[in-house]
């Protein structure tokens, strides 16, 4: 009887917090609203609708097709990347078969809220690469801090080397000194992956037997998870994935260049590299989905910088956003239309550890608006 009674408490418990996890999530979405809603507002409160549809009427749209094509370049090379991961920590995969579940991540996260589409390439999608959620999670934690690294460090280089740009000195210095910090500790993580995973593995074992055999599993989960990023952060690895994230970050690039040049800005690189980082690290800011509002703000905070009037800051952040969403929302669409097999293991994501499911959420990236 003791079994069925402590079922029963069990269900019992998670009955009464259902209510409150429901409440949380509604909180949290309505703030992400609210934070959209606030920035928009005041990227277009002092633009008359004549100007915006002036600036846009004066923008050279050969350059959007061309800066869309950097963009697509780009994010086939985050594809490899991600292929590139996953095979050296021991996954069979191809380049081809990575585009779909990656594609398809990007566009749940583009229309659903708390980043989705990472909770679902990490949970739902290895089943059918034939790979372990520790390994697309762990894949996931180092493609994160890449990007997040590489956009500081974007954002500090185009502040050195823009001339025109009117900026804040602090703002530089920020920039600077997380890019030096933000170094620092993607080095230590890579370094101390390997010593991490053995540690975490001996404590493992030895909590099996004790008081705390309760925590043993999710030690021996972190444990995985640091010997998989380890797998991923060998010393050939890590030149051919620093090489990949040059050729990713100069796809993007390519995009912003290309809207500048055609708003009238002409084609400067550390302009674009200003554009790109801000607004690319605005995403991080808790919003609606598709990163509504903040997005727009940080572009057209950007475009000020850069000496934009206010019509062109406001025009430029729409086309900004709807240049980067629009193209990988609806490849993501067609790649999961395609591989519906992506979804065959949809259920396992409701019975995976909700530890593991916090622990996906929280990885953060910068952009995939990815």
């Amino acid at each position: 009887m003791e079994p069925k009674l402590a079922a029963l408490a069990s269900m019992n418990d998670e009955a009464m917090e259902a209510p409150g996890k429901a409440r949380n999530r509604w909180i949290r979405q309505s703030i992400g609203i609210a934070v959209s809603i606030a920035c928009l507002i005041f990227v277009f409160h002092n633009v008359s609708l004549h100007d915006f549809l002036l600036a846009l009427e004066h923008f050279d749209w050969v350059y959007l097709v061309v800066g869309v094509a950097s963009l697509g370049f780009g994010y086939s090379m985050r594809i490899i990347r991600w292929a590139v991961m996953l095979r050296a920590a021991g996954g069979q995969v191809s380049n081809l078969g990575c585009a779909a579940p990656f594609l398809g991540s990007i566009a749940l996260n583009n229309v659903l809220p708390l980043r989705a589409g990472d909770v679902v390439r990490a949970l739902v999608f290895p089943a059918a690469l034939g790979i372990s959620r520790v390994t697309a999670t762990a894949s996931l934690l180092l493609e994160r801090l890449v990007d997040l690294l590489t956009l500081l460090i974007c954002l500090a280089l185009g502040m050195t080397l823009d001339r025109t740009a009117v900026m804040p000195r602090w703002l530089h210095e920020i920039a600077t000194m997380l890019s030096i910090t933000g170094s620092i500790a993607l080095l230590l993580i890579i370094f101390a992956s390997p010593i991490l995973a053995r540690l975490l593995h001996a404590f493992s074992g030895r909590m099996a037997a004790g008081r705390l055999a309760r925590l043993g599993p999710g030690v021996g989960v972190a444990g995985e998870l640091a010997a998989r990023i380890s797998d991923m952060s060998r010393l050939r690895t890590l030149l051919v994935l620093f090489l990949l994230s040059m050729l990713v970050w100069s796809g993007e690039l390519g995009l912003y260049v290309c809207l500048l040049g055609g708003m009238g800005f002409g084609l400067s690189a550390s302009a674009g590299l200003i554009l790109m980082s801000m607004a690319t690290l605005a995403t991080l800011v808790p919003s609606s989905p598709g990163y509504v509002g903040p997005f727009h703000l940080a572009a057209a905070a950007a475009v000020d910088m850069l000496g934009g009037s206010h019509a062109q800051a406001a025009s430029l952040s729409i086309l900004a956003h709807l240049s980067v969403w629009l193209p990988t929302t609806l490849a993501g669409v067609v790649a999961m239309l395609v591989s519906r097999r992506l979804f065959q293991n949809v259920r396992g994501i409701s019975r995976a550890p909700q530890n593991q499911l916090q622990e996906t959420v929280s990885v953060s990236e910068p952009h995939d608006h990815q």
